[in-house]
């Protein structure tokens, strides 16, 4: 009976030490991208923020900040990367469906409204916005700001599409998640 018992008691050990038995992630072999991040799984398709000028610190404020987390894909790295941003023309889409509802054409068009830099934005290269625009170094994400202007004479929604662009230390990753689309209101 002992043995019997020994053989059971060694076989639950057994099966106790490989269950223990630490999972190391996987080295990563891929590039070393950056990108938009958002972890809204809504989001899939493109990373969107809003800015409300009413919800700011200070509404009436002349100047207000919109903070985009961009974060890294692969490993690590030892040194800053530099981010760059530029505007693009936002666009909407128009799906067309059959009559059993399966998508079988889409068409884009212009958003209206379109921000206008200088006027509705300060311009991404300014120099006093330079020193935010990098991934410092050994961080996964960061936030860089997109710097609003107020311009009483809107009095309509805003659209303002930005994109990552490469730089000489970074390499931008999946195109669906290099661009962001901020609604200002």
């Amino acid at each position: 009976m002992n043995f019997m018992r020994n053989i059971v008691l060694a076989f639950c050990a057994g099966i106790l030490l490989s269950a223990c038995q630490e999972d190391k992630p996987e080295s990563f072999f891929g590039e070393n991208t950056v990108v938009f991040y958002s972890n809204k799984p809504e989001e899939i398709s493109q990373v969107k923020k809003e800015f409300y000028w009413a919800a700011a610190l200070n509404p009436n404020a002349e100047y207000d900040t919109c903070w985009i987390d961009v974060a890294a894909v692969g490993n690590v790295l030892p040194y800053d990367r530099e981010l760059k941003i530029v505007q693009d023309t936002a666009v909407g889409w128009d799906h067309i469906y059959d009559n059993a509802g399966n998508l079988v054409d889409s068409v884009s068009y212009v958003l209206p409204n379109q921000a206008e830099a200088g006027k509705h934005f300060v311009e991404f290269d300014n120099e006093g916005l330079k020193s935010f625009m990098k991934l410092p170094a050994n961080s996964f994400q960061t936030l860089i700001p997109v710097v609003m202007k107020r311009d009483e004479s809107v009095k309509k929604t805003l659209t303002l599409q930005i994109r990552l662009v490469d730089t000489p230390t970074t390499k931008v990753g999946e195109k669906r998640l290099s661009t962001c689309q901020i609604t200002i209101e």
